[in-house]
């Protein structure tokens, strides 16, 4: 007898062996994680049984899946989204959206950003202004921002943004090219895909994400080039520890440091003429 494929339990079952792939995660191992049985892993994938609600939580949360792919493994399955995705002006968010404003706030006077799943710049504190209007014209700033917020590898990457000030700029991009593939390598179809399509060279775009890109470090200076002088900086990354929000999971922290004397020296001269306490 050939057991009937339900068109929601096939796509469910899809999009289910397209991450157990990408997370290079075998049936057996993912059944174990889930604590279900190999053979009913195996119905699920082929569409030959469908799914509960609570058995694509466990398996969603088995496979790491962010919370965005965890709403849309559900809705492939035909159910609701778990995990709400509210702005971050919502009441509900109120308490980290205060807390975002804080540590940027506290890391004056070194440039922070506050960053979406798009890399557009959702918060700055004053010290990043400060840095973009030294390093890019308000013509520019004005241009990338006309039709949609201002994005930070759109800023980065243009001919007359940021690019231009750095001296570094093949390891940067290098560095920059190679966080869009790995976001875009673990998560197909998100924006950084989209970006990586737009930002990187040829020779760039047909490396496939198992060849080997330059380390994430955040050692690695920007050394930047402005009318006040040399400017040197590495990056630290910062993400929520335990989400329970699309957004909120989705948001990083971009800190920028000084690397060295001369470098910290030229930002607190910078924040002191802005009237910033350092």
């Amino acid at each position: 007898m050939v057991e009937k494929v339900h068109h929601g339990s096939a796509q469910f079952g899809t999009m289910l062996r397209e991450w157990r792939g990408l997370r290079q995660v075998s049936q057996l191992a993912l059944a174990v994680d889930a604590d279900i049985s190999q053979r009913h892993l195996s119905f699920l994938e082929s569409g030959r049984a469908r799914p509960s609600r609570e058995m694509v939580l466990r398996i969603a949360t088995a496979l790491d899946l962010p919370l965005r792919a965890r709403n849309e493994l559900l809705e492939s399955a035909g159910f609701a989204a778990f995990y709400p995705e509210r702005a971050l002006s919502a009441s509900e968010l109120r308490s980290a959206s205060e807390a975002l404003e804080r540590i940027i706030a506290h890391h004056e006077p070194y440039p922070a950003f506050i960053l979406n799943r798009h890399w557009n710049i959702v918060m700055t504190n004053g010290a990043a202004q400060r840095l973009i209007a030294r390093c890019v014209s308000a013509d520019v700033v004005a241009e990338l921002s006309a039709k949609t917020p201002l994005n930070f590898m759109r800023l980065t990457f243009h001919p007359k943004g940021i690019r231009a000030r750095v001296r570094n700029w093949e390891q940067i991009a290098g560095v920059l090219i190679a966080r869009l593939r790995r976001e875009a390598h673990g998560d197909p179809g998100s924006p950084s895909e989209s970006l990586l399509r737009e930002l990187a060279t040829p020779a760039e775009k047909k490396r496939s994400p198992q060849m080997q890109d330059l380390p994430l470090s955040p050692a690695i200076a920007l050394e930047l080039q402005t009318d006040d002088g040399s400017l040197r900086l590495f990056n630290t990354l910062t993400t929520f520890g335990t989400p329970q929000d699309v957004t909120l999971q989705e948001l990083r922290i971009e800190m920028s440091f000084p690397i060295d004397e001369a470098s910290k020296a030229l930002l607190q001269a910078w924040g002191e003429a802005a009237g910033t306490r350092t």
